[in-house]
């Protein structure tokens, strides 16, 4: 869903759309198909037992078996993760940002259920297009993102996602470093990141 960028709804129709969705999820044409209930219904479970550590932690040893230990030093990186965007007063706003429950959304189950609580506006900054006369904007453009930052560690040799850790997107990307971001199972001590990891205190953590 997260690399197609699907809805509900529609994993749900290309599920029993497409052939290769189905050997994915290992269904054959006779077989039931998950609903787009049934898909929500999963990932939320999933989330409020914590069971996603767990799977995860599972898929690492099936790796380490299988002789794909954590090797040549390692790689972090984040990306952003959109969300769907909310509108909200300012009140509302100031209490989900001290992370408390808007007043008038306690007695409305169904707010609780379609607002996203935990994810966070940020500035993303990307380069600026040439212009048309040929010269280049003398600064970089900020653009508006709301939604989460999803920071993860993979071992340099053969480029699997080790250690990961999901995080409103306004969070600085310096402290995760010293928040479990590291595999200290990896065969060699060399980390690569970008500037936005570099600080005295990840230097001396480190």
């Amino acid at each position: 869903q997260t690399l197609n960028n699907l809805s509900d709804e529609r994993t749900e129709y290309l599920i029993n759309d497409r052939l290769s969705f189905m050997r994915f999820l290992g269904l054959g044409l006779s077989d039931r198909v998950p609903d787009a209930k049934t898909v929500w219904l999963c990932q939320k479970r999933l989330t409020q037992t914590g069971a996603i550590d767990g799977l995860f932690n599972r898929f690492d040893a099936t790796l380490r078996n299988a002789g794909y230990l954590p090797m040549s030093g390692q790689i972090l990186d984040a990306t952003l993760v959109a969300a769907p965007k909310q509108r909200n007063t300012n009140a509302e706003k100031a209490d989900l940002r001290a992370g408390r429950i808007p007043e008038d959304w306690q007695d409305k189950p169904a707010n609780l259920s379609h607002k996203d609580r935990h994810a966070r506006w940020t500035l993303k900054f990307t380069k600026a297009k040439r212009q048309d006369d040929g010269t280049m904007p003398s600064s970089d453009l900020a653009i508006p993102f709301f939604g989460y930052k999803s920071h993860v560690s993979i071992d340099r040799k053969y480029r699997f996602i080790r250690k990961w850790k999901t995080m409103h997107a306004a969070a600085s990307d310096g402290a995760r470093l010293r928040e479990g971001l590291l595999d200290k199972t990896n065969t060699a001590s060399s980390v690569w990141a970008d500037t936005a990891y570099r600080s005295k205190a990840n230097e001396d953590f480190m």
